[in-house]
């Protein structure tokens, strides 16, 4: 059985938990460790923030800047949308370094330790966990595809064709747990094992945040976690468990098709002297100048500094990096496969609160359904919560408001195998929720809207920071 269980939500922001509709969940939380203020990377998009889960480190440094972005290895002018088949053709490329820094699995492997992934998301947000699992003795486990491939047809006969995915993703979630409890646990028995469920996402998108159907979506999920760890416990183990999520929403109130806008700009769209290849990733934008001209470069910043659909603006071109912009630095874009200019969708707050809290303008998508990728807050904030025999427990709750992200996943996951967190890694170990940590129980104001919860603070000084960028 699993020492350690990392239960993704796909799209879950920390206001959509609650008793009354995820009450597993909601009954971890509440003997363990809620982060207040945990936040995913930028860009908010789920290949982005399933690599940073499994490296500890922002998208610049990992090399999956976005969902849709360019591997200069591979091309500097053709856009990747990086699923399967397409990652597992640069990884061949690049001799194994799709990701440019070790995964957990790599990383636990060398300790003789096994990791396990069931994923019922993208082929992408699979692949990117663990793209060498097969030469590490791993595996992970999606409807498309299995690393090691001889994986694949043993499930598929045991448990038929997988489900398509569609809205709402009922089928999909429940077969993600039925292959999670009697495939990775009765046969492969791992070390680690992350169970990522495709909702409430897949519903999200289709019929809009919080809609009737992606709460029932939620608490499918919730249900299907139940029977996860029932299972486990049932073999009189007791797990660490992390519950995530990769990223927010806001709502669509308009939609724009970015490369129409450039050519009829006068630039040209992936090609010619003038040619600017586009990433559209919903509620950003990665824009990259493949001949570096900056002449061009001071005209496109010119041009999209004067449009009402532009957010905020990115860029590290010397020719236009003032103040005025943020550096590919600061939103953690900076790397081999940077971007050149970083574009931020606009966005407005609705007068709702969360998790409705803001609407604006997609690259794609429909009026009126859920958009992310974007740097704003509703975006930026989303789940995490731990709960097990390594962390804190209390009958009235934990609140942790240390800023956290998706980034101390990693090092405190080695931390709990007792695996030293090498040195590259930009993710903090959690220790402010560790029992026999450096924090200390204060308890919470009398103001609270929740039942008597107990804050956690930390004594070492220890801080992280975020940016939000739009």
């Amino acid at each position: 059985m699993p020492k350690i269980v990392i239960a993704a939500f796909d799209g879950l922001q920390r206001s959509q938990v609650s008793l009354e509709l995820m009450p597993v969940v909601s009954a971890l939380a509440d003997k363990g460790v809620r982060f207040q203020h945990n936040h995913a990377v930028f860009p908010t998009v789920t290949r982005a923030n399933s690599a940073s889960l499994v490296t500890g480190v922002t998208p610049g440094k990992h090399g999956i800047t976005a969902n849709k972005s360019v591997y200069m290895e591979n091309s500097p002018t053709e856009v990747v949308d990086a699923l399967i088949p397409k990652l597992a053709e640069i990884n061949d490329l690049t001799d194994g370094e799709l990701l440019l820094v070790p995964t957990l699995g790599e990383i636990i492997s060398q300790k003789d330790l096994k990791w396990v992934s069931v994923v019922g998301g993208t082929s992408g947000n699979a692949f990117v966990q663990h793209p060498n699992a097969a030469k590490y003795g791993d595996v992970i486990i999606h409807p498309e595809f299995t690393n090691p491939p001889e994986h694949h047809s043993i499930i598929t006969n045991k448990f038929g064709a997988w489900p398509r995915k569609e809205a709402p993703a009922d089928a999909l979630v429940e077969r993600t747990t039925e292959v999670a409890i009697e495939y990775a646990l009765g046969r492969l028995n791992p070390d680690v094992l992350l169970v990522w469920f495709p909702e409430p996402d897949t519903s999200q998108h289709a019929y809009g945040v919080d809609s009737t159907e992606a709460r029932q979506m939620y608490s499918l999920a919730d249900a299907n976690l139940g029977k996860l760890l029932t299972s486990i416990s049932k073999a009189g183990e007791e797990p660490d468990v992390f519950i995530v999520s990769d990223h927010g929403y806001s709502t669509i109130d308009s939609v724009i098709d970015v490369h129409i806008e450039l050519a009829l700009a006068g630039f040209c769209p992936d090609q010619g002297d003038r040619s600017v290849v586009v990433a559209e990733n919903g509620g950003s934008v990665l824009l990259y100048l493949p001949n570096k001209s900056e002449q061009l470069a001071i005209e496109l910043v010119d041009w999209l500094d004067d449009q009402q659909w532009v957010g905020a603006i990115a860029t590290d071109i010397a020719a236009v990096a003032t103040d005025k912009y943020a550096s590919i630095s600061d939103i953690g874009l900076y790397g081999p496969r940077s971007p050149d200019v970083v574009v931020t969708m606009r966005s407005v707050e609705t007068g709702h609160s969360s998790p409705l809290e803001r609407s604006g303008t997609s690259t794609g998508g429909a009026i009126g359904v859920g958009s992310h990728g974007g740097g704003t807050p509703a975006e930026l904030h989303n789940t995490m919560i731990a709960s097990g025999p390594s962390f804190l427990s209390s009958p009235s709750g934990i609140r942790s408001q240390i800023a956290s992200g998706n980034i101390d996943v990693a090092p405190t996951v080695l931390e709990l195998l007792g695996i030293p967190v090498p040195g590259h890694m930009e993710g903090r170990i959690l220790t402010e929720a560790l029992v026999g940590g450096t924090g200390a129980i204060v308890p919470a104001s009398t103001n609270s809207s929740e039942q008597s919860p107990i804050v956690h603070t930390t004594t070492t000084g220890e801080k992280t920071y975020i940016c939000e960028f739009g």
